[in-house]
């Protein structure tokens, strides 16, 4: 598996040879060195955009299994309103995680607390869930980390293990920010892209085209369009003998401290 250590050894190692052969009278074009930092950058930027790469660090993207079962995740809530449908239709049915951002969890405690009491699994994904989050320094990420995780120990007595990064983009900054907590960091593998169109008939087609066992499937509360997408995946997934099991019992980890 290519990673960010395996690859800066590399780097690291073809420019020590490329500065020896220099060294020794055999001058080395500085095409190769551009070449070399060129592919170096291109790698350390383009895969920090693929959780399921590893390249960073492991991320819980996919189990490997044969068995019809699949976890259900959402982003970006809670919603008022779409949080609230969603959870109704899940009820009796299916137990969901739900990865929180920090703000709006302010006038939103209730749903929290239900989503609790109903047996659904509280992650988070950081505070602001900023548009500029991939430039914080770690600190800045820490701080947001910290404030997320205490919002939902206060209401939930829980404190949330399950991690998904906002964007599903890591960099060096937020690897070195995680260092400091004990988080799981969860990806996908079925990506619904449900905040890029608002055809429902889309998005639901996409999501059951691409459903394997094992999968984790990516939606959001946070748009009105998730909820009869939900409505119309739940009855495919039904009608097809698939079954919804908690990210924990699908990769058997701890969702809290």
């Amino acid at each position: 598996m290519i990673t960010f250590r395996t690859t800066s050894i590399t780097f690291f190692i073809f420019l020590f040879v490329m500065n020896m052969i220099s060294l020794s009278m055999h001058l080395v074009p500085v095409l190769f060195y551009v070449i070399l930092v060129f592919v170096y950058m291109f790698l350390s930027v383009f895969l920090s955009f693929f959780i399921s790469s590893g390249f960073y660090m492991k991320a819980y993207c996919k189990k490997e299994t044969k068995e019809k079962i699949i976890a259900l995740t959402f982003d970006d809530g809670p919603d008022p309103e779409i949080t609230r449908a969603i959870l109704d239709i899940l009820k009796g049915k299916a137990k969901a995680t739900f990865f929180c951002i920090g703000r709006k969890i302010d006038n939103n405690e209730q749903i929290l607390k239900r989503m609790d009491q109903e047996g659904h699994l509280i992650g988070s994904h950081s505070y602001s869930h900023s548009d500029w989050f991939d430039l914080f320094s770690s600190t800045m990420m820490k701080n947001e980390f910290f404030s997320t995780d205490q919002k939902i120990l206060e209401i939930t007595g829980k404190k949330p293990l399950l991690f998904r990064p906002p964007y599903g983009v890591i960099n060096p900054p937020l690897k070195k920010a995680l260092r400091s907590f004990l988080y799981h960091i969860i990806g996908f593998s079925n990506r619904a892209w449900d905040t890029t169109t608002k055809n429902e008939g889309k998005i639901l087609e996409r999501l059951v085209r691409k459903l394997k066992p094992g999968d984790v499937v990516l939606l959001h509360d946070s748009i009105p369009q998730c909820i009869p997408v939900l409505i119309g995946f739940m009855k495919y997934i039904e009608e097809n003998g698939f079954t919804v099991v908690s990210l924990a019992e699908l990769f058997e980890i701890q969702p809290y401290a």
